[in-house]
């Protein structure tokens, strides 16, 4: 069979879609998934995401905004040994992005209400220190050839005045409109999250936007951290072909 190359971006916590998505398109060892950062916050599920995937050697993640966000705030908390403290600027500005949801499924996972504290507080000293080995070892950007197309796959976008490998992983994180209004370099095909796609489609959909004026972007952000009204986007950069799971799908029986 064929090795097929998928990506998505910011699921934010939804794993549930995520497995429904790999059940759906019969993801196998064969292929490869690319996630563009973004796999924490906003849902409930970050930390199985992160195990999940750590797992799957086929499965490869850049890091997002979210996971810098999160790197900045943990290693604060190991400098200053405090563990559950919410007054660093770090945790400040995690938590005014979505923060709460991950740092509650950290929680749970460790069973911060059903052991002593203390047992509790080595467990997610060692646990942090884990994650953040984790995040470190994370690209800001990856290169690929598919059917003989340059791809540049990358969380928000680059600096379209200057070499890819010159990019600071801040701004390949964070940026938008600088990005994705200009041309970039013309022999490549830029594919990005970090941006809904309702604020780039004229329709306002959340659907897959392809850049009608250079024709050489890809967003996919289908907007899981606004809730309900956003979707899950994958495109097979090998087929062309476009999976689509909507947020509802992913949650609890009768939900609404």
């Amino acid at each position: 069979m064929e090795k097929r190359i998928f990506v998505i971006s910011d699921l934010h916590g939804q794993f549930v879609l995520l497995q429904l998505l790999l059940e759906k398109i019969g993801f196998s060892e064969n292929d490869e998934l690319y996630i563009l950062g973004d796999i924490m916050d906003r849902g409930p599920n970050s930390i199985d995401i992160y195990y999940f995937v750590n797992a799957m050697p086929n499965i490869h993640m850049l890091k997002g905004n979210h996971e810098i966000m999160m790197r900045q705030s943990m290693k604060a908390a190991l400098k200053y040994n405090d563990l559950d403290s919410e007054r660093s600027n770090p945790y400040r500005l995690w938590r005014q992005n979505g923060a709460l949801g991950t740092v509650n499924s950290i929680r749970e996972y460790l069973q911060k209400d059903a052991i002593p504290y203390e047992e509790y507080f080595d467990a997610k000293q060692t646990f942090i220190k884990e994650l953040i080995e984790f995040l470190d070892s994370l690209p800001s950007y990856y290169e690929l050839d598919v059917n003989g197309k340059h791809y540049v796959l990358v969380h928000a976008g680059v600096d379209p005045e200057a070499k890819i490998e010159e990019n600071d992983e801040e701004l390949m994180a964070w940026i938008r409109e600088y990005f994705y209004l200009s041309e970039c370099n013309p022999d490549i095909t830029y594919i990005f999250g970090h941006t809904p796609c309702c604020f780039l489609n004229d329709d306002k959909s959340f659907d897959i936007w392809f850049d009608p004026d250079y024709h050489n972007k890809i967003g996919i952000d289908g907007g899981l951290a606004v809730g309900d009204k956003g979707q899950l986007n994958c495109l097979c950069l090998t087929t062309g072909e476009i999976t689509v799971l909507k947020y509802a799908e992913g949650q609890p029986k009768g939900f609404q």
